[in-house]
């Protein structure tokens, strides 16, 4: 194992994309622990290569609701932001003398405006402030419609939930021998008519030099009550 972290420490990716033939550029495991292909793009831009819309559907939990919070946090200090800058006194029903308060009540009233909850105890008055308060009530329908979105993906979003054994057995089964491996759905699911492609990647010796060989295995499923 030492050997092969070595070398996977001074592979290049520059030249390798993990899948050829030469064994002499080893890249490291072709696909991850994760499941996550072990490929490194290079040639276009970093905002280039994301989708973001995969990216928020794909990450976990809580960088999703941090992300979602913040993003709402955000928002509401930049309209109360803008609120204060325009004058406090255009907003009717505005009690607080400080400007610490002050940049508090704009701030709850932006949250019931981008929310389109509106209490009535602030109002709007002036062009300017009913027109920044009209522009973040059309915002904050735009972002939870792009929210709602996201929340139904990632809730509708199929999962297998497919459990793998931490090691393979090579043992003999029937007149041959076998490569075995145990796998189960461990949520509240079934598996059934399963189908599975394998490709298994080893590095042979022919002629004196190491090449990867890629062989597809035949599967056979074989359901155990055990």
């Amino acid at each position: 194992m030492a050997f092969l972290k070595k070398i996977n420490s001074k592979a290049t990716a520059q030249s390798n994309t993990g899948f050829g033939t030469n064994a002499s550029s080893y890249g490291g495991r072709f696909v991850t622990k994760s499941g996550h292909a072990n490929v490194r793009k290079t040639g276009i831009g970093f905002f280039d290569g994301i989708s973001w819309f995969h990216t928020m559907l794909t990450i976990p939990r809580w960088k999703f609701l941090f992300i979602v919070i913040l993003f709402y946090f955000l928002v509401n200090c930049m309209f109360a932001t803008m609120y204060y800058l325009i004058g406090v006194e255009h907003l009717n029903g505005m009690t607080a003398t400080t400007k610490i308060d002050q940049f508090g009540q704009a701030f709850f009233f932006s949250i019931q405006t981008f929310t389109t909850v509106g209490y009535g105890h602030i109002s709007p008055s002036g062009f300017l402030t009913s027109l920044v308060a009209a522009v973040e009530a059309l915002f904050g329908l735009l972002s939870f419609a792009i929210a709602t979105g996201l929340f139904y993906g990632r809730f509708s979003k199929p999962k297998a939930h497919i459990l793998f054994s931490e090691n393979a057995l090579i043992a003999p089964y029937k007149e041959g021998t076998a490569l075995m491996m145990r796998l189960t759905p461990f949520k509240n699911t079934h598996l059934t008519d399963a189908e599975a492609k394998i490709t298994l990647g080893i590095q042979l010796e022919e002629k004196g030099s190491l090449s990867n060989q890629f062989l597809y295995l035949i599967w056979k499923w074989i359901v155990s009550t055990h």
